[in-house]
């Protein structure tokens, strides 16, 4: 992995070419977006000296003799139309022009034999106006609007932005040419609700711009974008209790305003990490993979809804749904940071709070596990159940996550028992504030899917109470949480070998549960027994979809006969108490 910066001067050193593709479209930036460009790269080097990176974006590419640019064409060519200017004030720039054949364009002859004679300085009848047009723009900032006082200064400006202009560089599979979804699903990945990796890359960008310790915020962000594993590692010769303490310190240090102090111990791993030299930003050159594992496969969130969220609590901005739908450069213009290093900061501590305090995933494909760093004993399992609730039942992070954090940073915690009462705190009293009335508990009214999770929280953690058999107390204690969506009817609603029940009976609360799609298809319209063979096989595997579905086993008497509506209401007058239960504390 190649983690140099791609400039111009490296395109020349590694002697890459470019071709872009017919479906992509021409070249289309106006003469606003070309000055603007120009301008803001002749103030970024008087601000930051001649050595500074600027960064322009994305190349997305597919190797194939050559690279074809999927990615990233409007960035290169303003690059090769500024190249076709500048030569004339370094002569290196020639280098990168490469007589016309850095950048083809296929099956576009015309825009292809223009840009050649114009790089040759040869006359053209041939015209691409949009192109001429950016040309003529720079030649007339070269000269004049520029405001340069020699041509010593258009010389070194030519020279920076060779030495300078930056782009990122993202390598696809080759097969992603003739798979036209694989290519969707890599811009989805890019680009999933306007907060993809460009929105957030560029915003790098932009916070960094003109800072005067860029490496030390570089060391932080790098640090906290990477969702994929914690910021802190535990290394095979650690015990769990050092591991803790190492957080606890980290998270402590932060309170203290000693953000130093945790850069400094992560300093190793990120210098090691591929044997690289941090500069100012470092983008890479890498291969997308193609199972679109993106950070979010370890974390509940992915990096670009962390930079949101603390967004939204540093400028105190009181994000909702709306407010998380929005472009995060959006954002970034709407709501200025006045003191980017204190974000970077906040950034840092929230990553390390999210960490140590939220759950993560763990497992492969839709099998995950959810496991909390913080705590110990039955109080932390609650909280990793209780936190898995909450994320199973798709509650928006920003709901729950955002709240618990805050308070976090603002207060600290004591114990997993202090967690999981702040979790139910913000639960019971923001979310779900009140519990449905049991007529409204139905199939046919729509019932909400998040009280069969809640059920099943207070039936894992009264599972003595609830499974007084010691043999079932184990079965319920290995439950995990999964995102199910599927409403099952035991007594199944067309009732061929089964008794008459009324539609009322057999939509109400107590003769439902939720399950996976594909076990509610399995089931389908079953008789009682077979559903109930299907029940006991998952309790004696550990691996039940749903605590109410296996109570309602149980209830019947382990009997498909057992399941009467007597059976039914009983088991849902029990169920409701506990829920009614769930919120007296």
């Amino acid at each position: 992995m190649n983690k140099h910066r791609y400039t111009p001067e490296r395109i020349v050193d590694e002697r890459l070419t470019f071709s872009i593709p017919l479906y992509q479209r021409l070249f289309a930036w106006e003469d606003s977006q070309v000055e603007g460009l120009l301008f803001d790269l002749k103030r970024h080097f008087e601000n930051n000296g001649e050595e500074s990176p600027y960064y322009i974006g994305m190349l997305s590419c597919i190797a194939n003799n050559g690279y074809d640019l999927i990615d990233g064409q409007q960035r290169l060519t303003v690059t090769t139309l500024m190249g076709i200017v500048l030569k004339k004030y370094a002569e290196e720039w020639d280098d990168f022009l490469n007589g016309g054949e850095r950048l083809n364009f296929t099956a576009r002859s015309h825009d292809k034999e223009y840009l050649r004679r114009k790089i040759k300085g040869d006359k053209t009848e041939i015209i691409n106006e949009k192109m001429e047009n950016g040309i003529r723009c720079i030649s007339n900032f070269m000269e004049h609007s520029g405001n340069f006082s020699s041509d010593d200064e258009r010389e070194s400006y030519a020279r920076n932005v060779y030495k300078n202009l930056s782009f990122f560089f993202s390598e696809l599979p080759p097969y992603y040419a003739s798979h036209p979804s694989s290519l969707n699903k890599y811009f989805e990945a890019m680009n999933i609700t306007g907060k993809g990796l460009e929105q957030h890359e560029i915003l790098k960008v932009e916070l960094l711009k003109g800072q005067n310790n860029q490496e030390h915020l570089t060391r932080i962000w790098n640090l906290v974008a990477d969702m994929s594993r914690p910021i802190i590692r535990k290394s095979q010769d650690e015990t769990e209790e050092e591991y803790l303490k190492k957080y606890e310190t980290a998270i402590n240090s932060c309170r203290d305003k000693d953000f130093d102090a945790v850069v400094d111990s992560n300093k190793k791993q990120l210098d090691n990490e591929d044997n690289t030299e941090i500069g100012a930003i470092e983008p890479e050159r890498h291969t997308f993979n193609h199972d679109n594992n993106d950070d979010s496969d370890r974390a509940l969130i992915s990096f670009p809804e962390l930079l949101m969220m603390v967004y939204d609590i540093y400028c105190d901005l009181n994000g909702s749904y709306s407010f998380y739908r929005e472009e995060l450069l959006n954002v970034y213009k709407e709501h200025k940071i006045d003191d980017i290093p204190d974000f970077y900061h906040q950034l840092l501590f929230y990553r390390l709070l999210l960490d140590y305090y939220i759950i993560h995933k763990e497992g492969e494909g839709t099998v995950n596990k959810y496991t909390l760093t913080f705590g110990e004993g039955t109080a932390r399992k609650q909280v990793e159940q209780y936190q898995s609730m909450l994320y199973v039942a798709q509650t928006p992070f920003y709901n729950w996550i955002k709240p618990i954090l805050i308070k976090l940073h603002n207060e600290g915690v004591d114990s997993s028992e202090t967690l999981l009462k702040w979790l139910k705190d913000i639960d019971d009293n923001e979310l779900h504030k009140k519990l449905k009335a049991l007529d409204d508990m139905t199939y046919d009214k729509g019932i909400d899917r998040y009280w069969f999770w809640r059920l099943d929280y207070y039936l894992w953690e009264r599972r003595e109470e609830y499974f007084p058999d010691k043999a079932d107390q184990e079965i319920v204690s290995t439950y995990t949480f999964h995102a199910n969506r599927s409403i099952e009817h035991l007594h199944p609603q067309h009732q061929t070998n089964n008794t008459e029940w009324s539609e009322a009976d057999i939509h109400s609360f107590g003769n439902l549960a939720m399950i996976s799609q594909s076990f509610n298809s399995e089931q389908s319209d079953d008789p009682v027994q077979v559903k109930f063979a299907r029940i006991a096989e998952q309790a004696s595997t550990h691996s039940l979809q749903s605590l109410k579905l296996f109570r309602m086993y149980l209830d019947a008497k382990k009997n498909p006969e057992g399941w009467t509506q007597k059976a039914k209401n009983d088991h849902q007058k029990k169920m409701y108490d506990l829920l009614k239960q769930s919120y007296i504390r």
